[in-house]
């Protein structure tokens, strides 16, 4: 699998992703995540879009259509090296990875305490590594800190306990 990765106009990514499957066939999203939401002390899912102006794109070839992909409307640049044929690369490849893995859509994590600290479940994120730098517990919720394109990023992702996990962040 490759995994691709394109900055666009942030009211174009839906257009652009669809245009993407269409034309080439290939898998393209723009992230979602499922975020708990609490109004009047009740709890709601709702699933919002994650990362703005980003379109993620996999392909089972290495790409080849980059200027056909490039002229479309809305796409500023793709993320990589020229070099590597602008595949990703590193954390960035990780984080895209874990989201082919779950549709695109970030949902509740799977979660399980050791001692007193709350850890996701390896299975959640697969090789993509962050840092829980907050949690709260009343809400279940925790603020997940971690990097993509040079930049860091810190999320609120909703978590369910679970009884055994295998330990991922610290």
């Amino acid at each position: 699998m490759y995994s691709y990765c394109l900055f666009c106009t942030t009211v174009k990514c839906q257009t652009i992703a669809s245009a993407i499957r269409q034309k080439f066939g290939y898998t393209a999203f723009s992230p979602k995540i499922v975020q708990r939401k609490w109004v009047k002390g009740e709890c709601f899912e709702e699933v919002r879009p994650y990362l703005p102006g980003y379109v993620f794109l996999y392909t089972q070839q290495p790409l080849t259509e980059f200027r056909e992909i490039r002229m479309m409307e809305g796409v500023g640049r793709y993320l990589g090296e020229r070099d590597d044929g602008y595949q990703l690369q590193g954390e960035d490849r990780s984080f895209a990875e874990m989201l082919y893995a779950h549709d695109g859509t970030i949902g509740i994590m799977k979660a399980y305490k050791e001692g007193d600290r709350v850890k996701l479940a390896r299975d959640m994120l697969g090789d993509f590594e962050g840092e829980i730098i907050r949690l709260d517990r009343r809400k279940g919720r925790a603020q997940l800190q971690y990097n993509f394109d040079g930049n860091s990023y810190k999320v609120w992702v909703g978590y369910e306990l679970i009884e055994d996990g295998k330990p991922l962040l610290t």
